[in-house]
């Protein structure tokens, strides 16, 4: 397929062209800062971001779901499992980095077993990325093998022209669907002159191999380096809760002793009580031993296991993190 032209005067057709059936999910402006949300109108996409303070995650892994619900009588108990809600979602003005996370997510909710709540939803996802024309120092995607440029993940990639209008280029099969079902919003491309993309320096010394090694040697559990460089955490779990790979959750029952809900909610491994056994020990007491496991998840366990990447660069745990923890300078540490 040929790629297309898409014209911001058209950008409001295509919007009402989804919603008629689905939701539309772009970044806008609430509360003075660019979040993904669900939108109606091209006049509510913020019209220059470098990057939505949340994941679109939370639209295929919802912060939080009922799984089931259960009663409580003396005939007996009664267990029924919801429904999936999964209808057509397009996130629209995703970046590269953020669409290269949907690999990881899915890798992990497939891996023992496939977890329709997720595979479901992501089904019925198209992700329209955008390419980065700006971006600010805490971008790394180059450092992790991605750029402005990578297209892993999208299903339909853009690339903002000098008019303002998009290069569509569709990547998958899904990509292709949805611009056929929309064509009457799209227009055959010509010499349009694309905006210069924003390609962030390669940190040059961080060397993903070296880290990758040192973390598959268990000597480095008891490094003092760990504690030296993370000591100011405070378990706070905002670097997790935007992070487009994150993707821990827990269990829980919710509502009384006769009826409720049993409820998938987002979990974070940097609170003290997410590994805290019933017994009161906990194998990960400090908080730079929670920390240390995340940075383990991020550059060992997820790579060696899944193939997949467990951090993309997008900088997100650096902006919102209270202490300025930056994870680049751990990165760095364990380049040496």
């Amino acid at each position: 397929m040929t790629n297309k032209l898409l014209k911001k005067e058209d950008l409001g057709r295509l919007i009402e062209s989804v919603t008629k059936g689905g939701r539309f999910i772009a970044p806008s402006l609430e509360a003075r800062q660019v979040v993904f949300k669900s939108i109606r109108k091209a006049g509510d996409i913020a019209p220059d971001y470098i990057l939505p303070r949340n994941s679109y995650k939370e639209y295929v892994f919802p912060q939080t779901e009922v799984v089931a619900e259960f009663t409580v009588r003396k005939e007996g108990i009664g267990l029924k499992g919801a429904d999936i809600e999964a209808g057509e979602t397009v996130i629209f003005g995703a970046r590269p980095c953020e669409a290269a996370s949907l690999a990881s997510l899915r890798a992990v909710f497939t891996w023992d077993f496939v977890d329709e709540f997720y595979t479901k939803r992501e089904d019925y996802t198209v992700v329209v990325t955008v390419a980065c024309t700006r971006g600010d120092e805490a971008c790394f995607c180059t450092t992790v093998d991605l750029s402005p440029e990578s297209k892993a993940g999208s299903d339909l990639y853009l690339k903002e022209t000098e008019a303002g209008d998009f290069i569509a280029e569709a990547v998958s099969e899904k990509g292709k669907t949805f611009v056929e079902k929309h064509k009457a919003v799209f227009s055959e491309a010509g010499d349009e002159k694309a905006k210069t993309l924003f390609m962030p320096p390669r940190i040059n010394t961080i060397d993903l191999e070296k880290i990758s090694g040192r973390l598959s040697k268990k000597d480095h559990y008891d490094d003092p380096v760990w504690g030296r460089l993370t000591r100011k955490c405070i378990g706070c779990g905002a670097c997790t809760f935007v992070c487009p790979t994150c993707h821990c959750f827990d269990i829980t029952d919710e509502g009384t002793a006769f009826e409720g809900e049993r409820r998938k909610n987002w979990d974070s491994c940097q609170y003290d009580t997410f590994t805290l056994h019933a017994s009161g020990h906990n194998p990960r007491h400090y908080q730079y031993q929670r920390w240390r496991n995340r940075f383990m998840c991020k550059f060992n366990f997820y790579p060696n296991k899944f193939s997949s990447k467990g951090c993309v660069g997008c900088g997100r745990c650096i902006r919102v993190c209270p202490v300025r923890l930056d994870i680049t300078e751990v990165m760095e540490e364990f380049s040496k």
